[in-house]
């Protein structure tokens, strides 16, 4: 597989060209499965799905924003299948194709 990642967790804030940012940088070798995002007011939240080389699914989350003095915020969840990946985030993993979209029968809804 050998593709290098490397994804952030914590906060990243600048504010009049300072970088008061607190976070750590991730790595680990995976390939990119799929990544989805949503926008409104000028924030929004950038999703992207990884499979990892042993195996296992990596979320990397960010919450961003491009108001000034306002932080975004990265967060990197790791689980064992791509089961309790979705158990979590079904429908980001849907929306970026990652998973098929769930369907159900009239009597379902």
């Amino acid at each position: 597989m050998e593709v290098f990642n490397s994804v952030w967790k914590g906060v990243k804030r600048f504010v009049r060209g300072n970088d008061l940012s607190d976070y750590v940088t991730v790595e680990f070798e995976g390939e990119v499965i799929g990544a989805v995002e949503e926008e409104s007011n000028h924030r929004g939240t950038s999703t992207v799905f990884y499979r990892t080389a042993d195996g296992r699914f990596v979320v990397h989350r960010v919450r961003w924003s491009r108001w000034e003095g306002e932080c975004d915020y990265g967060d990197v969840y790791v689980f064992p299948s791509l089961e309790e990946t979705a158990g979590v985030f079904r429908w980001e993993m849907e929306c970026a194709g990652v998973i098929p979209r769930r369907t159900v029968t009239l009597d379902e809804l």
